[in-house]
């Protein structure tokens, strides 16, 4: 499931991954740029697989209890994978994009 059949499901994980790499690096090390193209890399696609990892987890977590969280309706319960990680994809850019914008915040001195 790395790469998808469509190419628009595929890039939008890239760059979810792509993001949740980016913020995580400026958070925990206070940097934007990294020492090298490869570390650059490595990165990218370690955040890239967890990202598949997190929404497919998910996504199972769904089908499995489906008529307790969609109810009983069998057009609400088509929830395909594909689906699934355009979803995904776009709940962690904007949790990530809210997390970074949340820690360069300023703060008012009291």
């Amino acid at each position: 499931m790395a790469f998808h059949s469509n190419p628009r499901v595929t890039g939008l994980a890239a760059a979810a991954g792509l993001i949740v790499a980016y913020v995580r690096h400026a958070l925990q090390y206070h940097r934007y740029t990294w020492d090298s193209i490869l570390e650059f890399l490595i990165w990218w696609f370690i955040h890239y697989i967890v990202v598949i990892f997190v929404v497919g987890i998910a996504y199972a977590v769904t089908r499995g209890r489906e008529q307790l969280l969609f109810g009983r309706s069998e057009s609400l319960r088509k929830l395909t994978m594909e689906e699934a990680m355009i979803y995904g994809s776009i709940v962690v850019i904007v949790s990530v994009i809210a997390i970074f914008l949340i820690a360069h915040w300023p703060l008012e001195d009291r």
